[in-house]
C-alpha cells in the first residue's frame, strides 16, 4: 500500500511538472510567433532621386557626398550641386561636404529632395580649457593648442606621458630609456632658463600633480600654454609653460557602465648589430691587439675572465670548423675551464617582445542634481629581461562626485588613488654600469652562460648571470593619493560665478635596494663570489605632503550684441613638505634578506633631509572682445614664495594680448567654403621663475657624524662654515614676446 501511494505521489508530481513546463513554453512561444510574424522581410521598391545640394547663400557645393545610410551605396554632387541616386523608397540619406554640418532625410518615397548645408563652426565654438576658466577657441588671443581624450583611446601605453608624444606641436617630451616607471620633464619651446633650470608646470584639474602617475582612460582634454599672455595666471610656477589636464565627469542624465580589456606585445624598435661568432671575435681581436702593440707581444687575455694565447685561437677555429667536437674542456695546465662558444650574449639578456595586459572599468551617473564617475584601471607590463624580469604593475582609482545642495550652490569632490610597482635588476655585484654596458666590458661571445655543472661562468657573473641569480634589484612601490573638494556658486543668471577647492596630495614612495654576492666558478668542484664586498641592504623613504587652494570669481555679460566683457580675479595657496629617509647596512644574513633587522654588519649608514616651501599669489585676466572682431585680454599676477628672503619675497608679472578676426570684417568677401576663419594675434608679458632650493637664501650648516682626527680620545662630530650667500637672490624674470596667425581652411 505504501509502494502504491508512493508512485501515485510520484506521477502526480510527474504530471504537474509536465503541465508547468507546457504552460510556460506556451507563454514564451506565443509572444515569440507573433514577434517573428511581424518581422518578416519587408521588400522595399528602390526609386531615383533627385536634388541640389547648396550652402546658407544658395551656392552650390560641389563634390558634396551623398549616401544611404548604414549602407556603402552613395554618390557625389557635380558642378552644380547636383546628384542623382537609386536607393530604397524607406531609406535614409546623409548629406556631407568638408566645412559643414553634416544632413540626415527620410526619403519617403520622394523622387526629389534639396538640401541647405549650415557652415559648421565648431572649431571656432570648441571651447578651450584656459588658466582658471575656459574660453571659445576662436576667441584665443594667446599660443594655446588642446587635445581631446580621443588622441588616447586604444592606444596602449605605460602611461600618459608616453600618449602625448607627438600629439602637441612645440610640446618636447624626451623619454630617456624604455623605463616604464621614467616620468621624464615635459619641455615647450626648447631651452627653458639657462642658471636655475626649469620645466613646464604640469596642472591636473587646477592642481600640480605627476601626470605619470593618471589613469589615461580618464583624461578630458589636455590643454598647453605656451606664451606669457596666457600662462601669466599661473606666475612664478607657470615661466617656462603650463600643461592643463582635466579629468573626465560624468554624462548628463544617463547611467553607464564601461569594461574594457587589451592585451598587446611590445618589441625593442632597435637590436644591437654586433659579432656574435666566438671565433670570428677572436680573430679579430687578436688582430686589434697585435695592431696595437705593432706586432710585438700577442694578447694574454680578452680581459680578465677569459685567457687567450695563438694556441687557444687555433683550437678555437678548429673547434668552430667541426661542430662534432665540444664546446668546452678543462685546460691541463690550470684546471680551468676553457670555452669554445657562440653565444648571443643579448639574446640571453632580453626577450624579443613582451606582453602588455590592461583592464579599465567605469560605473558613471547622472540625473538633475547629482552625478557621479567611478573609474578604474590596471595595468601589466611583462618585463623585457628574461631571468629577474623588470615586470611594471600599476593601479588607479578615481571617484568624482558632484550634488546641487542648492540652484544656485554645487558641491563636489574628486578623489584619486593610484600605485606603481616595479622591480628592476641590477648587476649589484660587478661594475653596476647596467646590463648592456656589461655585455660590452666583459661578456664575449667565446663564453657560454654556464658551465657543465650547471654553475655560472666567470663571464657571465658580472650582468647576465647576475640577472639570472635573481638576487640583486631596485624594487620601488609608489602609493599617491589625492582628494580634492570644490564649491561652485552662481549668480546673476549665470554671469557671476564664484569657484573654491581644497587639494590634499599625499605621495610616498619607498625603494629598497639589494646587493649581494653572485656565485660562479672557473674550475669544477670550485665555487667562488663576485662582489664579496658587497653585500648589504639599502631603503629609502621619501614623503611628500601638499597641499593647494583656489578661491576665484568671474563676471561675464554683453553690454549690447557687440561688446562682450569677462573678469576673474582670484587667489592661490599652496604648501608642499617633503622628508626623506636613507639606511643602509651590510652583513646580510642570507641573500634573500629584505629586512634591516637581518643586517648584522658594522658598515651602516642612516641619513634624513626635509625641505619645505610655500607660495601665495593673487590674480587676474579681463578679456574685451568688439563685435567678434577686436580682441584684448589682460592677465596678472602678484606671486610671493618662501623661497626668497622677506625683502625679495613678492613680484608683480603681467601680460598683454590683442587678435584681430579679418574673417569678421564687413569688408571680407572671401567664401567659408574656402577660408572660414583668419585670425592675427600678439602677446607681450613677464613671468617669474623660482625654481631653486627652498634655503638657498639661509645659511646652511652641514653637520659630519666623525671627524678624521681624535680629540681626547673619540672622534667628534663636527661641522664647516656656511657658503657666502649670493646677493640680492630674487625671481628670474623670463619676458616673451609671441606673435601668431591662425587659419582655418575648410571649417
Amino acid at each position: 500500500m505504501k509502494l502504491v501511494l508512493r508512485k501515485s505521489v510520484f506521477m502526480m508530481s510527474r504530471y504537474v511538472l509536465y503541465g508547468f513546463f507546457l504552460q510556460m513554453l506556451l507563454l514564451n512561444l506565443v509572444p515569440a510567433m507573433d514577434a517573428s510574424l511581424k518581422n518578416l522581410p519587408h521588400f522595399s521598391v528602390d526609386i531615383t532621386v533627385r536634388g541640389q545640394v547648396v550652402d546658407e547663400a544658395g551656392d552650390p557645393l560641389p563634390a558634396a557626398t551623398v549616401t544611404v545610410e548604414g549602407t556603402t551605396r552613395g554618390t557625389i554632387t557635380d558642378l552644380e550641386g547636383n546628384y542623382s541616386i537609386t536607393v530604397p523608397e524607406d531609406a535614409i540619406l546623409v548629406f556631407s561636404y568638408i566645412g559643414y554640418e553634416a544632413m540626415r532625410v527620410p526619403v519617403d518615397n520622394r523622387s526629389q529632395i534639396d538640401v541647405t548645408l549650415n557652415t559648421d563652426m565648431s572649431s571656432l565654438e570648441e571651447v578651450v580649457v584656459v588658466g582658471y576658466g575656459t574660453q571659445r577657441r576662436g576667441n584665443l588671443t594667446g599660443a594655446v593648442d588642446q587635445v581631446s581624450s580621443e588622441v588616447f583611446e586604444n592606444r596602449p601605453m605605460t602611461n600618459l606621458n608616453q600618449g602625448l608624444q607627438g600629439v602637441l606641436p612645440n610640446v618636447n617630451i624626451r623619454m630617456m630609456d624604455g623605463n616604464p616607471s621614467g616620468a621624464p620633464a615635459i619641455n615647450i619651446r626648447g631651452t627653458t632658463s639657462i642658471g636655475a633650470g626649469g620645466n613646464a608646470l604640469v596642472l591636473i584639474d587646477n592642481v600640480e600633480g605627476d601626470p605619470s602617475m593618471l589613469n589615461p582612460n580618464d583624461i578630458e582634454s589636455v590643454t598647453v600654454l605656451k606664451d606669457a599672455a596666457s600662462a601669466s595666471i599661473y606666475g612664478a610656477r607657470g615661466a617656462f609653460g603650463v600643461v592643463l589636464i582635466t579629468t573626465k565627469k560624468a554624462p548628463e542624465d544617463r547611467m553607464q557602465i564601461t569594461y574594457s580589456t587589451n592585451y598587446s606585445r611590445k618589441r625593442p624598435t632597435t637590436t644591437f648589430d654586433h659579432v656574435t661568432d666566438g671565433y670570428t671575435f677572436a680573430r679579430m681581436f687578436n688582430e686589434a691587439h697585435l695592431g696595437r702593440t705593432d706586432y710585438a707581444t700577442p694578447p694574454l687575455g680578452v680581459n680578465k675572465t677569459i685567457r687567450f694565447s695563438p694556441e687557444y685561437l687555433a683550437e678555437l677555429k678548429r673547434r668552430s670548423e667541426d661542430p662534432s667536437l665540444p664546446r668546452v674542456d678543462i685546460d691541463p695546465e690550470t684546471g680551468e675551464y676553457r670555452y669554445f662558444y657562440s653565444t648571443n650574449w643579448y639574446e640571453e639578456l632580453q626577450k624579443s617582445s613582451l606582453g602588455v595586459t590592461e583592464h579599465n572599468l567605469n560605473f558613471t551617473g547622472s540625473s538633475d542634481k547629482t552625478s557621479f564617475y567611478l573609474s578604474g584601471r590596471y595595468f601589466f607590463q611583462e618585463g623585457l629581461f628574461r631571468y629577474n624580469s623588470d615586470d611594471y604593475r600599476t593601479g588607479n582609482l578615481r571617484a568624482q562626485g558632484s550634488i546641487e545642495v542648492l540652484p544656485w550652490l554645487e558641491i563636489n569632490n574628486n578623489f584619486e588613488y593610484s600605485n606603481r610597482n616595479y622591480h628592476y635588476p641590477i648587476d649589484g655585484a660587478g661594475e653596476q654600469v647596467g646590463p648592456w654596458a656589461m655585455i660590452a666590458l666583459e661578456h664575449f661571445p667565446m663564453a657560454p652562460l654556464h658551465n657543465p655543472d650547471g654553475t655560472l661562468t666567470y663571464s657571465a657573473a658580472y650582468g647576465v648571470g647576475d640577472f639570472w641569480y635573481g638576487k640583486n634589484a631596485i624594487d620601488q612601490k609608489v602609493n599617491r593619493f589625492r582628494n580634492t573638494t570644490g564649491v561652485t556658486a552662481t549668480f546673476l543668471e549665470n554671469k557671476l560665478r564664484i569657484n573654491g577647492d581644497f587639494t590634499f596630495t599625499h605621495v610616498s614612495e619607498n625603494e629598497q635596494t639589494t646587493r649581494v654576492p653572485v656565485p660562479y666558478s672557473v674550475r669544477p668542484g670550485a665555487i667562488e663570489w663576485l662582489g664579496a664586498n658587497k653585500n648589504d641592504l639599502e631603503n629609502v623613504s621619501r614623503t611628500t605632503s601638499y597641499i593647494a587652494s583656489n578661491l576665484y570669481g568671474e563676471f561675464e555679460d554683453f553690454v549690447d550684441e557687440r561688446h562682450y566683457y569677462k573678469l576673474m580675479v582670484g587667489a592661490n595657496y599652496e604648501d608642499s613638505q617633503y622628508s626623506r629617509l636613507f639606511a643602509r647596512r651590510d652583513g646580510l644574513l642570507f641573500p634573500d634578506a629584505e629586512d634591516l633587522n637581518l643586517a648584522i654588519g658594522e658598515n651602516m649608514n642612516i641619513q634624513g633631509g626635509y625641505e619645505r616651501w610655500r607660495t601665495l599669489g593673487a590674480f587676474f585676466r579681463a578679456n574685451y572682445i568688439y563685435d567678434d572682431r577686436y580682441l584684448l585680454e589682460v592677465n596678472g599676477r602678484y606671486d610671493g614664495s618662501s623661497k626668497f628672503p622677506t625683502y625679495e619675497r613678492y613680484a608683480f608679472f603681467p601680460s598683454l594680448s590683442l587678435g584681430w578676426r579679418l574673417t569678421e570684417e564687413p569688408w571680407w568677401d572671401v567664401s567659408d567654403r574656402i577660408l572660414s576663419d583668419i585670425k592675427i594675434r600678439g602677446s607681450y608679458g613677464s613671468l617669474g621663475n623660482g625654481n631653486i632650493g627652498a634655503y638657498r637664501f639661509q645659511e646652511l650648516y652641514s653637520v659630519s657624524a666623525q671627524h678624521s682626527r681624535v680629540l681626547g680620545g673619540t672622534r667628534p662630530s663636527y661641522t664647516r662654515l656656511p657658503t657666502i650667500l649670493p646677493a640680492g637672490l630674487t625671481w628670474e624674470t623670463s619676458t616673451t614676446q609671441n606673435i601668431g596667425l591662425d587659419i582655418s581652411f575648410f571649417f
